[in-house]
């Protein structure tokens, strides 16, 4: 249906659909599949996501030089009121597609380096539950949810996780056993204890 832009969810709005629309599934390695382990996040997301990043800084570097440059032409021919416009219009430029384009990339590339290549640290405990509600951390929607690593009713037994919103939500029960991958508190891998 859709471009893919990086490449970690199945056809659903990414966390960034207004800007890169719709992303497929890929397939993930078939080994990890068998043992029961299931990877969030491949190397290749992560190029996929700084190659983007990429080009579109390339695609919007033409405009802000053709701004800049009508800025410069109209210092040197002192026209200042088209001097003053310019400058305000290619300002508000940057500020727009800084805030639009470039830094919820940005944002899911830090997400995806941490869970890559971060220290991670490996949990294992009940499933209690995950929020319907997404929520933004660093940039990033994610989902709650809720790991108990001892008695299901003591909530000093609860570890707080984020699943990204970019998923598939999976398909826990309340009870479930999991042995949890993460980076601080965001899911890199899963796996049923």
């Amino acid at each position: 249906p859709g471009e893919s832009c990086h490449n970690i969810a199945t056809v659903w709005g990414c966390t960034f659909g207004r800007i890169c629309g719709k992303i497929k599934l890929r397939e993930r390695l078939p080994i990890l599949a068998k043992r029961g382990k299931h990877t969030l996040y491949t190397e290749q997301d992560y190029s996929d996501i700084c190659a983007q990043i990429k080009q579109r800084r390339l695609a919007l570097a033409i405009p802000m030089a053709m701004l800049l440059a009508g800025v410069i032409v109209s210092f040197v021919f002192r026209i200042k009121w088209l001097t003053t416009a310019l400058s305000l219009l290619l300002g508000a430029a940057l500020v727009f597609c800084q805030g639009m384009l470039i830094s919820p990339l940005t944002a899911y590339r830090r997400h995806l380096d941490e869970v890559l290549h971060g220290r991670t640290r490996t949990t294992t405990g009940a499933f209690k539950e995950m929020e319907e509600v997404a929520v933004m951390r660093d940039g990033v929607k994610y989902y709650p949810m809720m790991l108990s690593v001892g008695n299901m009713d003591d909530p000093e037994d609860d570890r707080l996780f984020y699943y990204d919103a970019n998923l598939p939500r999976p398909d826990w029960k309340n009870g479930d056993m999991l042995t949890v991958t993460a980076h601080d508190k965001s899911l890199g891998a899963w796996v049923r204890a």
